[in-house]
């Protein structure tokens, strides 16, 4: 089961996400929810860097395929809302592939 938290500060922005398990639909490296949930989270850690300079802090102590990032307040207000659209596209696509896959997909939203 992979298992997503989101969680979102008084604002609403996303402050914070962790992404931690497998699963285990397929056999390993034919797994698509597997694909598609790494495809969402690794682009938009990616698209974060390259797009808008700003690098995702992660969690180094989680297990291999895990990712725990905080997200960072930006000064630059329209560099923040780009960063918080980029991480609503992935909560929109998480939510998307938790649908259709509802046994081997959890997402849950928390406050910070």
């Amino acid at each position: 089961m992979i298992r997503s938290i989101i969680w979102r500060d008084k604002q609403g922005r996303v402050g914070r996400f962790s992404v931690q398990g497998h699963a285990d639909a397929a056999e390993y490296g034919q797994d698509i929810v597997c694909a598609a949930v790494s495809m969402l989270v690794i682009n938009t850690v990616n698209s974060a860097e390259q797009l808008l300079g700003v690098i995702l802090a992660t969690d180094d102590t989680t297990a291999p395929g895990d990712v725990k990032c905080s997200i960072p307040v930006l000064a630059d207000q329209t560099a923040d809302d780009k960063l918080q659209l980029l991480l609503e596209a992935m909560v929109l696509g998480l939510n998307s592939v938790r649908e259709e896959y509802p046994d081997f997909v959890k997402v849950n939203m928390k406050n910070l």
